[in-house]
C-alpha cells in the first residue's frame, strides 16, 4: 500500500522524500517502498538487541522505552503514517518503544516523549544513513557532551528491509543496539 502521490517535492509526499528529495531515489527499491508507506500498517521481522551494560545505561534504557537484550526473536512493527508525521511502534519482547517523526527546518525530527532527536538523511549506494545532528529536550538543545554517538542504517533487498541502530553515550555505555530485518512482503493494514 503506497501512497498515489510521486510528485517530487509536494507536502504531501513521504516525509524521507521531503527531507532527501532527489537522494531518495538513490536508496534501494525496498527502502523507497518501505519510506513511501501510507496508513495504518504492520510489519513482522527479526531482530537481536543488546541491551545496556552499565546502572545509568540500563535507568535510560527505561526511560526512553529502549529495547532490552535477547538473542534474534521476532518482532512486530506497527507505522501510521501520512505526509505530516508518522508513529513507528517497535514491539520487542518485554518492552515497546514508539516515537513520532516529523519534517523541520529540512531535518527528519524523531520524538521519544520530551525528547526531540533531529537527523539529517543521506544515501551511499543504496544504505540509508542517519547522522544525529543535536537534540532537544522540552525545546532545550542538550550539550555536546549529552549527546549520544549514533549509528543508525538501512538497507533493502529480497523484500526486507534491514536495519543496524547503536547508541552509546560516554559513561553510560550502549543504551541500545539492535539489527534486524522487516519482511515488506507481508505488509498488513490495521483498521
Amino acid at each position: 500500500m503506497i501512497s498515489g502521490n510521486t510528485d517530487k517535492g509536494n507536502f504531501s509526499d513521504s516525509l524521507y522524500r521531503q527531507v532527501m528529495a532527489e537522494d531518495f531515489d538513490a536508496l534501494a527499491p525496498d527502502l523507497q517502498h518501505f519510506h513511501s508507506l501510507r496508513g495504518q500498517l504492520t510489519l513482522h521481522g527479526r531482530c537481536t538487541v543488546k541491551g545496556p551494560e552499565t546502572m545509568l545505561g540500563r535507568c535510560l534504557g527505561r526511560l526512553f522505552s529502549l529495547p532490552k537484550a535477547c538473542a534474534e526473536t521476532s518482532f512486530m512493527f506497527e507505522l501510521d503514517a501520512d505526509s505530516e508525521q508518522e508513529t513507528w511502534r517497535r514491539r520487542f519482547p518485554g518492552r515497546t518503544m514508539a516515537s513520532r517523526m516529523h519534517v523541520s527546518a529540512g531535518r527528519l525530527v524523531e520524538q521519544l516523549g520530551p525528547v526531540a532527536l533531529h537527523f539529517a538523511l543521506s544515501v551511499t549506494a543504496g544504505r540509508l544513513n542517519m547522522r544525529l545532528l543535536r537534540i532537544t529536550c522540552c525545546g532545550i538543545a542538550c550539550p555536546e557532551f549529552m549527546i549520544p554517538a549514533v549509528l543508525a542504517e538501512e538497507t533493502g533487498a529480497d523484500g526486507k528491509l534491514y536495519f543496524n541502530v547503536a547508541a552509546k553515550l560516554p559513561r553510560a555505555g550502549v543504551l541500545a543496539q539492535y539489527h534486524g530485518y522487516l519482511d515488506l512482503r507481508q505488509v498488513k493494514s490495521r483498521p
